[in-house]
């Protein structure tokens, strides 16, 4: 995934990037363009782009094996390339402020049970104006994540980009309709959900991807995400962040560290998304959460 968008969009600025974020399965950017032709490319991932504003009625040319489409750049408007193919020079009528840019690289699409699809990066329509409001809703959460880190956003986005796979599988494959991806049925027995919580709890502080605990569950990816959940109760990434919100309140409590310091050890980006998820997950913020824990 490095380079793709420094190479493709030279003349873009970026606005945000996923680079420095714990994503394993997929990358994002938010990019400005301004006006005129980006040029001839070939892409080695998937490309999902969606217009997040636009104030100038841009269109959209672009064009790969003899297909061209041109569509109008409202915000909304989604396009899909598929990794490999050449894609000829694409113009835009006006500046464009702010695009969303998402790839997926090859080996996502080979991750556990997503690989019994026979769906390849490759597979991927060339298509404009996708309307799927499932994809519309992961979008959305990847944009949402890319704009506001939580302490669990990698494990989260490996499930997001696991989801938005199996979702373009299903209803934008090139040459039509692939078969639903097969269902992760049943729990975790009691030795393999030990092991994961153990991991878990033993590595609050590191980076966790769900190829760590599919690997320690002895798993499938695609497979874990499903089943983790129907025995626990909660997503994977929500688990993690619970448990990392309970090391703060323990660390808050009894401990001497700076606000600062235990945002970092509960892997949370910043200081400010540490306290506003701490204060939405107890109603106050972790400051007069110490106070109140210390007061006689």
């Amino acid at each position: 995934m490095d380079g793709h968008g420094i190479a493709k969009f030279r003349d873009a600025s970026l606005l945000a990037t996923s680079a420095d974020r714990p994503w394993s399965l997929i990358a994002a950017e938010i990019r400005s363009h301004g006006a005129g032709e980006i040029g001839a490319f070939t892409p080695q991932n998937a490309e999902i782009t969606q217009i997040l504003r636009d104030e100038n009625d841009a269109v959209s040319t672009r064009a790969s094996g003899g297909v061209r489409q041109e569509v109008e750049a409202t915000p909304g408007t989604t396009w899909l390339c598929p990794a490999g193919i050449r894609e000829e020079a694409t113009r835009l009528s006006a500046d464009i402020p702010r695009v969303l840019h998402v790839y997926i690289p090859q080996h996502s699409f080979l991750s556990g049970e997503v690989a019994g699809l026979g769906f390849r990066a490759q597979d991927l329509r060339y298509q404009a104006r996708v309307d799927s409001s499932r994809i519309m809703a992961l979008l959305r959460a990847i944009r949402l994540e890319l704009g506001c880190e939580g302490s669990a956003g990698g494990l989260r986005m490996d499930a997001l980009a696991l989801d938005l796979i199996a979702a373009l599988a299903q209803d934008h494959a090139e040459g039509g309709r692939q078969a639903d991806p097969p269902r992760g049925r049943g729990t975790l027995d009691r030795r393999r959900l030990d092991r994961v919580l153990a991991f878990i709890n033993d590595n609050l502080d590191q980076d966790l991807s769900l190829s760590d605990m599919a690997d320690v569950a002895c798993v499938s990816v695609f497979h874990f995400a499903r089943v983790f959940q129907q025995t626990v109760g909660a997503t994977p990434h929500a688990y993690l962040s619970e448990r990392r919100l309970d090391a703060a309140r323990q660390k808050l409590a009894y401990g001497a560290d700076s606000l600062a310091q235990i945002a970092q050890a509960c892997r949370f980006s910043s200081q400010a998304n540490f306290t506003r998820a701490f204060t939405r997950a107890t109603g106050v913020s972790p400051g007069r959460y110490r106070h109140a824990r210390l007061s006689p």
